[in-house]
């Protein structure tokens, strides 16, 4: 085997993540170790010294693969930032329309609540909305940030649009279940579609916050 094949298995072996990120990463480094071997062998380098020369001019494998490993970890969180943009307004408009159509209007239970329990839902109904809005933010200034070539800033504003964005989302569900089950605890089960929904948003919010937690900070730009 090839010095350039044998860096790459080393290489392969210590990343993890996505698969096809992964795959462009190797392409990329195989496509420039390639490139420099073929220039070492137009100057008149054998190639196996000239494989040789290329990996040690690219790096040492263990530097590298923490390099990538990094990017890795940047492109997952960045899509676990458009989950949040798409996922948070789907589950909200699917668990009131749900609500709507199965069990009707909130004066059903009779008396209206008390005002405390409106105050808690509207909070919570604005954390929910800003969990998205944070989302995005952080996928413009991200793409912004890469654009000039260093990934700290980066990686810094993913890191913080992420922990804010997924604790605004958890806040939400949590104070949603947790207010209404100190009301009335009836109106957690008012029909099996929104008890399906709840159940949902609250697996859902449960996985980010899982994959937020597992953030590592990238030492390199990567678009978003």
């Amino acid at each position: 085997m090839s010095a350039i094949e044998v860096y790459l298995g080393d290489l392969k072996s210590r990343l993890s993540g996505s698969a096809a990120v992964k795959a462009d990463l190797l392409t990329e480094a195989r496509d420039g170790l390639h490139d420099a071997a073929e220039a070492y062998r137009e100057g008149g380098i054998d190639e196996s010294e000239a494989e040789r020369r290329a990996v040690a001019d690219f790096g040492p494998v263990d530097l590298i693969a923490r390099a990538y490993q990094a990017e890795l970890g940047l492109r997952r969180d960045i899509r676990v930032l458009w989950e949040l943009i798409i996922g948070v307004p789907v589950l909200m408009f699917a668990w009131d329309f749900a609500r709507a159509l199965s069990f009707g209007d909130w004066s059903r239970f009779g008396a209206p609540p008390p005002s405390w329990y409106h105050r808690v839902i509207d909070a919570a109904d604005t954390l929910a909305a800003l969990s998205p809005v944070v989302a995005v933010a952080g996928v413009i200034a991200a793409r912004q940030l890469s654009r000039r070539g260093d990934g700290g800033p980066t990686a810094r504003v993913v890191a913080l649009a992420l922990a804010v964005a997924v604790g605004a989302n958890l806040l939400a569900v949590t104070m949603y279940g947790g207010a209404t089950g100190v009301l009335e605890p009836a109106r957690l089960v008012v029909s099996v579609p929104c008890v399906v929904m709840s159940a949902a948003w609250i697996l859902f919010s449960l996985r980010l916050t899982v994959a937020a937690r597992r953030h590592r900070r990238p030492s390199r730009v990567i678009a978003a």
